[in-house]
């Protein structure tokens, strides 16, 4: 199965992608290049096939090439999971998050999380409060992809502008986070972020973010530019 897996990678893997992938994700050194629509395409091919046995392929602990660590979360989001399989199954994908790529990817291919909103934004809290940078860029995308909503955005932003991290990807999933709320919520989103305790960095990224996006409107972007101006030395 293990083998049958790789093989079918390697036939879909791609040069010129593979160079492009691995300048953009960092000391990482098993890209394949293996573009995400193929890659979806196999994760349902492989689940649809009787003699595959999902269970046991995202239990492995093969980290060969980063292309197989994510066909294991893509999977997980097709399976038709209980509550308790489908958090179950998180737990054990989560530690083998080392990058943005296989983080992100894996937060989007969670639909499941819809049916169990209110307990899987209870799982996350642990996430939420690590230490580890993967772990709580998991967290924070997550409540970017599922949780910026009527029912939650306090709850978020109360959660997001009280973070912190040093490192570099955990800064920018939260100032990613932030972002989409701005979008979605502004006055409300800039309420908070103004109010808080957020370092300097996270906060300049969140609204270059926002100011580099299509949506809000040409007098918000001017807004949050003089806001900008405000953390120049």
């Amino acid at each position: 199965m293990e083998e049958y897996v790789k093989s079918k990678l390697m036939q879909l893997s791609d040069k010129k992608y593979r160079d492009f992938s691995a300048k953009l994700i960092p000391n990482i050194n098993n890209v394949l290049g293996v573009r995400l629509p193929a890659l979806r395409k196999l994760a349902k091919e492989l689940y649809r096939c009787k003699e595959f046995s999902v269970n046991e392929f995202i239990l492995l602990k093969d980290d060969t090439y980063m292309e197989l660590t994510m066909l294991q979360g893509l999977l997980i989001g097709l399976k038709k999971s209980t509550k308790e399989e489908f958090l179950y199954d998180i737990s054990n994908y989560v530690p083998k998050i080392n990058n943005w790529a296989v983080c992100d990817t894996f937060c989007n291919s969670l639909k499941l999380t819809n049916k169990y909103l209110s307990e899987t934004f209870e799982f996350l809290q642990s996430y939420i409060t690590s230490k580890d940078a993967y772990k709580l860029r998991f967290g924070v995308v997550m409540l970017l992809t599922y949780y910026i909503t009527d029912d939650y955005i306090d709850r978020v932003l109360k959660i997001l502008t009280n973070l912190s991290s040093k490192d570099y990807y955990a800064q920018m999933g939260i100032a990613w986070a932030l972002s989409m709320c701005y979008v979605n919520y502004f006055d409300k989103t800039h309420k908070a972020v103004a109010a808080s305790k957020l370092s300097k960095e996270i906060q300049k990224r969140t609204v270059r973010k926002v100011i580099e996006s299509l949506r809000p409107s040409n007098a918000q972007k001017d807004f949050l530019r003089q806001y900008l101006n405000t953390f120049k030395d």
